[in-house]
């Protein structure tokens, strides 16, 4: 929001600099980012946070300034800067305004809770006053003549955005306010034809659409050097229908602006009645006629605030009466209570953004200023569950440990994607959860996965050199679920290898699907004492072949693999990355488990090898499973040794080789002992897996 500085001084008292007033602004909660200068006059830049859309004006801004330095507003009146007709109290009148020169309807009362329509006959179209213009060009605005200067010179002076229309290009001389229709059109001020859809709300005429509402005007009926009447429109309309149809058309105004936020409801008929009086002045129109439609606003509910909440949240001793001074200066109205301790606070129009007390109290704080409250450290209590186990947070904040000490790096990605990049992941848009309103279409849906924001950290350190990479991120993910219709949200953890894992002067070992089965276990056995056990499994993203399918207890765990060459393209991944996404409950449903410690053998083991052909179709863990069933606990290692394929092995067949430690920790076994225990596991292998022993 520009302020010039002479600007701001008509409607308050300033005894300071700009300088000074702007650091008074900024530690009373308005930024002010720059001071410019504007043919030799300041301008504050003052950054307006989003709740408070009444600072988004001369008037705002100037009570904001009463308030801080113990000032009143000055009476509204005609600037006497020069140049222009001389002011005037009153607006002149040829007669008394009729209704039935003026019809105005409001069709959607949702969209336009009110719209006060004033008919100015007999205005002249000239250049408006320098002193109008050189304010206006201050303000960033680009002056065009009298009366559209006037609408646009009271919207910043008071927040309300107004519009002018040549009454004598309306239909009829009529005003509807209703949805735009089916593929209706609209070429606006800036030039482009748009096509509207029904759920934006148009002023119309009679005929057609003449404006966007609460954002643009359109061509056809805006003021031009011809006018000579001019209908001037004040309305409130829904902040969040002109949100939506501003992102949806891509125009940006500054009445969109302040209807976004949502501008004052009881100043529009003063607003209205400024410009038109401001018309009469400068322009040299009558008022004919002013019709108002839609209801009134309604009175707020009060807030109730105590005096000793107010002192127990600041962390100083504030009486009543202070309090109550000090939101007098923000046109609050108080009524205490009982001893003065509840206070009755009535906030007002303006002040859209004091709901609650703590909003109250808020104002309270800034105004009394910030430096001014104590800094004290804060106190705690500390509670232990009763069955002295962790909560959930400490058990997440556990799990990024153990994940970070396996060697991964964090990541924080996006939890929000676009259609294309569910269609390049493969993901079906029809499990996906879009938002109602998103502000972008690069942001338009929830993700179900977090596959996409993991291939994307990887291409940004890629790019920027980083090519050995081992990351996770935990976060969660949403998935439409078509049996019950419910959008279930789940906490998954991801992984993603990329480049080399481990490279030195003397040892070198790329990421695999191995490296990243390994992580996996190493994060499951640490957090949970547990051995996860996988499969080969079809996993969509993966390279096939590469796909693996992880259980803990078995409960699905998760998925893994090489991601396919086409998804690599698709997010622009020069390099292969191996992923696994797992869901974390199944983690955080088993409680961890002590590791077992005990003295090292005393006996040696009887060392056993195993050489045999089988099936290549055969997955290894279903050999391990079996060498350990018939082993028992009696089996102090199993170690596959050696996988060998190609001559002299036969096609469609794979040679593997074991090394089992047989061992009794009470004594030693005998030769025979063990070469009967050897022979039990060589029989099974034989018998579930048809293996040839070489």
């Amino acid at each position: 929001m520009k302020v010039p500085f002479e600007w701001l001084k008509e409607h308050v008292t300033v005894r300071s600099s700009a300088e000074a007033l702007a650091k008074q602004l900024t530690m009373a909660g308005h930024e002010v980012v720059d001071i410019a200068r504007v043919d030799g006059e300041a301008v504050l830049d003052v950054e307006v946070t989003p709740n408070r859309a009444d600072c988004l004006s001369i008037v705002g801004i100037a009570r904001e300034v009463a308030a801080i330095t113990s000032q009143r507003l000055k009476p509204l009146a005609m600037p006497r800067t020069g140049g222009g007709a001389a002011p005037s109290t009153r607006a002149a009148r040829g007669r008394s305004p009729s209704r039935e020169e003026l019809a105005i309807r409001i069709e959607d009362r949702q969209g336009c809770l009110r719209y006060i329509g004033r008919l100015l006959r007999d205005v002249t179209i000239q250049p408006s006053p320098e002193w109008m213009q050189r304010r206006l060009i201050a303000c960033g605005a680009r002056p065009i003549n009298t009366v559209v200067d006037i609408t646009n010179y009271v919207l910043f002076e008071s927040g309300q955005p107004l519009h002018a229309f040549d009454f004598d290009r309306l239909a009829h001389g009529t005003i509807l306010v209703r949805r735009a229709r089916a593929k209706e059109t609209l070429t606006t001020l800036d030039g482009i034809a748009r096509t509207l859809e029904p759920e934006m709300l148009v002023i119309a005429d009679a005929n057609h659409a003449v404006a966007v509402a609460g954002i643009m005007g359109g061509v056809g009926s805006e003021v031009t050097a011809a006018t000579r009447h001019v209908l001037l429109e004040a309305a409130l309309f829904d902040p969040i229908m002109v949100r939506r149809a501003a992102r949806q058309l891509g125009v940006a105004s500054e009445s969109s602006y302040r209807f976004e936020r949502g501008v004052d409801p009881g100043g529009l008929d003063a607003a209205s009645a400024r410009a038109a009086e401001l018309m009469t002045t400068l322009a040299g129109g009558r008022e004919r006629a002013r019709v108002e439609v839609g209801a009134k606003p309604v009175k707020r509910t009060g807030i109730v605030v105590e005096s000793s909440r107010v002192s127990r949240w600041l962390g100083m001793p504030l009486s009543p009466t202070s309090i109550r001074t000090t939101l007098a200066t923000l046109a609050c109205r108080v009524a205490a209570s009982g001893r003065g301790e509840r206070m009755h606070v009535s906030a007002p129009s303006f002040r859209q953004d004091l709901t609650h007390d703590v909003d109250v109290i808020e104002e309270v704080a800034r105004l009394t200023g910030y430096e001014k409250i104590p800094s004290t450290l804060p106190s705690a209590r500390l509670t232990i569950p009763s069955d002295g186990r962790p909560s959930r947070y400490e058990r997440v904040r556990a799990l990024k440990a153990v994940c970070a000490g396996a060697g991964l790096s964090e990541v924080i990605t996006w939890s929000l994607v676009s259609a294309s990049d569910l269609a390049r992941e493969g993901q079906p848009r029809a499990q996906a959860v879009r938002l109602a309103n998103p502000l972008s279409q690069d942001h338009a849906y929830l993700r179900p996965s977090l596959l996409t924001g993991l291939l994307r950290a990887v291409r940004q350190n890629v790019t920027q050199g980083r090519t050995d990479l081992g990351v996770f991120e935990l976060g969660a993910v949403v998935r439409r679920d078509s049996a019950s219709s419910s959008t279930p949200e789940q906490a998954h953890v991801g992984i993603a290898l990329s480049g080399w894992w481990l490279r030195d002067w003397g040892t070198a070992r790329r990421s695999d699907l191995w490296m990243l089965k390994g992580v996996i276990q190493t994060i499951v056995r640490r957090f949970c004492g547990l051995t996860t056990h996988w499969r080969a499994g079809e996993v969509a993203w993966a390279q096939p072949g590469q796909g693996a399918i992880f259980a803990l207890d078995g409960r699905p765990l998760g998925i893994a693999g090489g991601v396919c060459a086409r998804m690599r393209e698709a997010f622009d991944v020069p390099q292969e990355v191996w992923a696994a996404e797992l869901d974390i409950e199944p983690l955080l449903a088993v409680e961890r488990r002590a590791s077992a410690v005990g003295a090292p053998p005393s006996v040696p083991p009887v060392k056993r090898d195993v050489s045999m052909l089988l099936d290549e179709r055969i997955p290894f863990a279903s050999v391990e499973r079996t060498i350990r069933a018939g082993v028992g606990e009696q089996a102090s290692r199993l170690e596959l040794v050696d996988v060998f394929t190609g001559t002299p092995v036969p096609t469609g067949k794979r040679s593997l080789t074991f090394s089992i430690e047989y061992q009794d920790p009470s004594r030693t076994l005998t030769a025979e002992e063990a070469e009967a225990i050897h022979q039990r596991v060589v029989q099974a292998l034989v018998a579930q897996h048809g293996a040839i022993l070489r």
